[in-house]
């Protein structure tokens, strides 16, 4: 299926009506992003609490082992801060992250943003997460004034099947789980290929409810998402579905960095094809490559990441 016979277009909001249940009955989970109500209706899955002009505290929802925080949460939250500081006409472009130590998902994460620079066109933040004391993350974001332009180069989005009729690749998550409660994801199933070095994998993504128009709203929620699968693509060989169908992993797997690139507009309550490759694996890590496209068939945002890989002792 082509990007532009994908379900709607970047610029139009997502309707009640679309395949994957009533999608409304959570479009309060990034709706007021950059401090978002919770995918589970908990103000504090995802809101931020201010304390001061660049500080904020809020907590961070659990991810694969018990009681640590998910990734793309901490993500999410530490762009949210950066948000917060920054006039709306100057959308985020980019930002830089590196993972400290592990968040434990029952406590509260402060989130200090401070100014790096604001010039002409640009502006840049410096945000430390931290909790009770100790730095868990660091963050670089930079934002930039919009200016037309005529021709966008990128290469072609790959010409892969639509969303509909493909598996739930969440299906088998409880239906309470934060992931589920705020983002669809519809996976293509992976072609295992043991003479080709590099490990693809494809799945379309969405928002649970429609979200505002405001670029930071989509941006906060591709940076939420991203972390769920990019990492774990690395695991396809050596354990296909595990991750996505609840059974416990093998491998112990955790972010170190976390790059990403928004490039032009998009919206992250429609359908975004997401391309994702491992290339590099050893010395205990792996490095993975991501690509968010538009309905349209446009490179909206790249994302890299490497993480933690190792065999859990038996």
């Amino acid at each position: 299926m082509k990007a532009a016979e994908a379900e709607g277009s970047p610029g139009s909001p997502a309707s009640a009506g679309d395949a994957g249940g009533s999608r409304d009955a959570h479009a309060a989970a990034f709706s007021d992003f950059p401090a978002p109500l919770g995918p589970l209706g908990k103000g504090e899955t995802l809101s931020l609490e201010r304390l001061d002009d660049g500080t904020f505290t809020g907590y961070c929802h659990g991810g694969r082992a018990a009681h640590r925080a998910y990734g793309g949460a901490v993500v999410a939250q530490a762009l949210a801060a950066a948000c917060r500081t920054v006039d709306e006409d100057r959308p985020v472009h980019s930002l830089h992250a590196y993972f400290l130590r592990a968040l434990d998902s029952r406590r509260p994460v402060r989130f200090a943003s401070r100014v790096l620079r604001d010039g002409r066109s640009y502006s840049a933040r410096q945000v430390e997460a931290t909790q009770e004391g100790h730095h868990a993350l660091t963050m670089t974001v930079s934002f930039k004034e919009r200016q037309p332009t005529a021709n966008w180069r990128h290469p072609e989005m790959p010409d892969l099947p639509g969303p509909d009729g493909l598996e739930d690749g969440f299906a088998h998550r409880p239906a309470t789980h934060p992931l589920r409660q705020a983002v669809e994801f519809r996976e293509i199933p992976p072609v295992l290929d043991p003479g080709q070095p590099e490990i693809e994998r494809f799945g379309w993504f969405r928002t649970v409810g429609a979200l505002p128009d405001g670029p930071a709203a989509h941006a906060g929620a591709v940076a939420y998402l991203c972390d769920a699968t990019l990492a774990p693509t690395a695991l396809v060989p050596h354990e296909p579905t595990s991750f996505e169908r609840g059974r416990p992993s093998r491998h112990t797997i955790a972010s170190l960095d976390h790059a990403m690139w928004f490039h032009r507009p998009f919206r992250a309550d429609r359908w975004l094809l997401y391309a994702q490759r491992s290339r590099v694996e050893g010395d205990g890590r792996t490095l993975a490559y991501g690509e968010f496209w538009s309905p349209e068939g446009e490179l909206a945002v790249s994302v890299i990441q490497e993480a933690l890989l190792h065999v859990r002792e038996p």
